[in-house]
């Protein structure tokens, strides 16, 4: 992993005048530590933050950065529709492409009939855009990319919890490319637009079709909603993190569940931990905060954990005809 230049951070903290700094490194870029505490610390208080953090949704507990000065977090980008309370500097990590993926790589996608392409990315492979999008277009597609909603920065960019930049272009393209490691993401684009979905990739230089991941994804989410048909009991939980507080959307839950003759407890959490659940002794939680945490972590819960979708969906609130996928576009 090539090292992170600090310099421009710096640049900026002095700016700013900035004199205390509380440092997040997400646990891929944590291998950096020693060599970015030492640069940043010949000019400033730093303190590490130890604690585990989403993305530019999470700069933490006001108990941890309520004495600095200013936040450096490494490796995403910023929300530009959060008001946050401290200055944060994002310095986005890019990996850049040592090399492309030869065309023949997406000939399935052209087996399958589609043309045109929606291109997405990961922020950390958005400088794979433009050289994969020339492979495609000398290779007879045409390629489009779309523009997210306020809640993203860049063209092109999805996060586990938004795909607007996807949605954008959904009635211009046969299917979606997305540039990235992870399968959430790749999933999460083809669930919310419903258009055939491939990832590409490029640690593996890769090609993989979404459509049995697809499948298995709902086998699993359906599983997990149908033991929540007979509950009585819900623990609805606001997530404290300043980019996944959606307090409203908590309490229209909690008057929904009301309406069906169930009992709704409000909970506020910021790191959750079913532990707290089963203490509670509830037949069911709903979790408003990032979208997941009770997708990727529901097996850890002894009781099913559902997104507000989910919710509205299994119990009759909302018709819908398919799976929705739960995306923040703002919050409170």
């Amino acid at each position: 992993m090539p090292y992170i230049d600090p310099s421009s951070v710096i640049e900026k903290l002095e700016i700013m005048g900035a004199k205390k700094i509380l440092l997040q490194l997400p646990d891929g870029l944590k291998p950096h530590v020693f060599q970015y505490f030492s640069k940043l610390s010949e000019r400033f208080s730093v303190i590490v933050s130890s604690q585990p953090f989403y993305g530019a949704c999470d700069i933490g507990n006001m108990e941890v950065y309520s004495g600095v000065d200013c936040i450096v977090q490494l490796g995403h980008s910023a929300i530009p529709n959060i008001g946050y309370p401290k200055p944060v500097i994002f310095e986005e990590y890019r990996y850049s492409p040592a090399s492309l993926p030869e065309p023949e790589l997406f000939e399935p996608i052209r087996e399958r009939g589609f043309r045109r392409i929606g291109l997405l990315a990961s922020v950390q492979y958005l400088d794979f855009l433009p050289g994969v999008r020339e492979v495609l277009e000398k290779s007879g597609f045409a390629t489009a990319i779309g523009n997210p909603d306020s809640r993203m920065r860049h063209p092109g960019q999805v996060l586990g919890c938004n795909f607007s930049a996807a949605h954008s272009i959904s009635g211009e393209v046969d299917c979606f490319l997305i540039i990235s490691t992870g399968r959430f993401h790749s999933i999460g684009v083809q669930l919310s637009t419903d258009l055939d979905t491939f990832l590409l990739d490029v640690n593996e230089m890769k090609l993989h079709s979404m459509s049995g991941e697809k499948e298995r994804f709902l086998r699993s989410r359906y599983a997990v909603l149908s033991r929540a048909r007979d509950a009585k009991k819900f623990c609805v939980v606001m997530d404290t993190k300043i980019g996944q507080k959606r307090t409203s959307l908590a309490n229209l839950i909690a008057g929904k569940v009301k309406e069906m003759g169930g009992q709704a407890v409000m909970v506020s959490a910021d790191d959750i931990r079913p532990s707290d659940f089963e203490n509670m002794q509830c037949d069911a939680v709903v979790f408003t905060g990032c979208p997941r945490v009770p997708i990727d972590d529901w097996e850890k819960f002894s009781m099913p954990i559902m997104t507000p979708p989910e919710f509205l969906q299994i119990y009759g609130f909302k018709q819908q005809s398919g799976y929705v996928m739960d995306e923040i576009v703002t919050v409170d």
